[in-house]
């Protein structure tokens, strides 16, 4: 059921003339005028918000120089994958121990086709040297952590563009940083925690590759934190 929107009268579905049985007005062009227009207006302001959306899409990832380096900069520290982030030897009687990079690549392949799992348990759970390897993989689980935030960096660059923010992505920026820098001290306790006892099987130090992810980390949350700036400035000139 419907109304006339001319007189107000209740139409039944029986009503099918397209005149109203009251007022007698023609039901689909009354005030076709103001309708063309209404639907103009919808029209224009729906046009507007497309283009806002487009333009402060642009703008916050290629508006400046500054935001485009930060863009290009969302990309780098996923270096950190295939960098040396430790080296380690281990050293078993009458086996000459031979020098290791760690990568976070090189792990991640070897712990889904070879790694022994069972054994890696057994040896965090070792009352001898269970802490020392505890603190190892705690610091590798959290490299993998510090991968999830850039990656998710990259997510919210392109999610929060359009509203020209970038809160998540400093967020973000600050959880992959200190992860990286929480895996390096981790790195160091194991290592110093193996040396501190009679049993040396395995001696290891901090690579370059870890810092390098510290600093790439790093330069992304400055260069967030700016353009986060900027993009209030703008905001408050669209409002």
């Amino acid at each position: 059921m419907a109304n006339c929107p001319n007189c107000g009268r209740v139409l039944n579905f029986w009503n099918v003339k397209a005149e109203c049985p009251d007022c007698g007005i023609n039901i689909p062009n009354f005030d076709w005028e103001g309708r063309l227009e209404k639907d103009a207006e919808k029209a224009e302001i729906a046009w507007a918000k497309f283009n806002k959306f487009t333009g402060n899409f642009k703008s916050a990832l290629f508006g400046s120089k500054l935001r485009i380096l930060r863009f290009i900069c969302t990309f780098v520290p996923l270096v950190a994958l295939v960098l040396p982030l430790a080296n380690y030897t281990i050293t078993l009687p009458f086996v000459s121990g031979s020098s290791t990079n760690l990568t976070l690549l090189d792990f991640t392949l070897n712990s889904l086709l070879s790694m022994n799992w069972g054994s890696l348990i057994g040896l965090v759970s070792s009352d001898f040297l269970g802490g020392a390897f505890a603190m190892l993989f705690v610091a590798i689980l959290l490299l993998y952590l510090a991968v999830v935030f850039g990656v998710l960096n990259f997510v919210f660059i392109l999610l929060r563009a359009s509203k020209l923010k970038a809160g998540f992505n400093m967020t973000m920026c600050i959880g992959s940083t200190l992860c990286f820098a929480v895996a390096a001290i981790l790195f160091t306790l194991c290592f110093g925690a193996v040396g501190n006892t009679t049993v040396m099987f395995i001696d290891g130090s901090l690579q370059y590759g870890i810092f390098v992810g510290i600093a790439l980390f790093t330069l992304n949350l400055i260069l967030n934190t700016i353009v986060n700036k900027s993009f209030k400035k703008q905001r408050t000139e669209q409002q």
